[in-house]
């Protein structure tokens, strides 16, 4: 009886070991890793900004000493990842300055953007590199294309899976070359952005 039961004892542990590893397997297979951006995952950028415009026109600073004042913008771009990490798009912006003379000089830039993302829990930290090309109107004047440098970085916080909302701060370079480089200029604005994203 007593060989009986010790047999009986070690035919079960040994089957509860091996159900346990066949058990350990099973949810190794089918570990699934949650990352916030995957490949393929897009998202839309809308933002409201402050513009401080550096040096256009005159010395620094231009906002109260020069030819340009404190201004604004609006933006609204398109992006998409290519990895968990890197992601390119295209961001439209048009914005705004007022003169000393109060006449207005308006931007709009047509920007592509490359942005490496690191995450922490749910918090986002993009930093884009944007370059392209500007519209850029004063009095009766326009200047079509021209160059526009915009490098950007912020922190974001993934409210829901589908919204994220942030703060940004961004420099943007926008040189007006001419025949006559005596009319040369190089605009150089710096803006607080907020701005919010929808994540599909």
């Amino acid at each position: 009886m007593k060989k009986f039961i010790a047999i009986c004892c070690t035919v079960f542990l040994f089957s509860t070991a091996v159900f346990s590893q066949e058990q350990d397997e099973d949810d190794d297979r089918f570990a699934v890793e949650y990352r916030m951006n995957e490949p393929g995952d897009q998202f839309i950028n809308i933002g409201l900004m402050v513009t401080f415009p550096l040096n256009f026109g005159g010395d620094f600073p231009l906002y109260r000493e020069g030819q340009l004042s404190t201004g604004g913008a609006g933006t609204i771009g398109y992006h998409r990842f290519l990895t968990s990490w890197f992601a390119v798009g295209l961001d439209v912006s048009f914005g705004y300055n007022p003169t000393i003379g109060e006449n207005m000089f308006t931007y709009v830039p047509f920007v592509f953007c490359f942005t490496v993302q690191p995450t922490i829990k749910k918090f986002e930290f993009p930093i884009t590199m944007g370059i392209g090309a500007s519209v850029e109107s004063y009095l009766n004047r326009t200047y079509f294309p021209g160059l526009t440098l915009k490098p950007e970085a912020g922190i974001f916080y993934r409210v829901t899976p589908s919204w994220s909302f942030g703060i940004k701060g961004n420099f943007m370079y926008l040189p007006q070359w001419y025949e006559d480089s005596e009319n040369n200029d190089h605009g150089n604005f710096s803006s607080v952005v907020i701005a919010a994203r929808y994540h599909f």
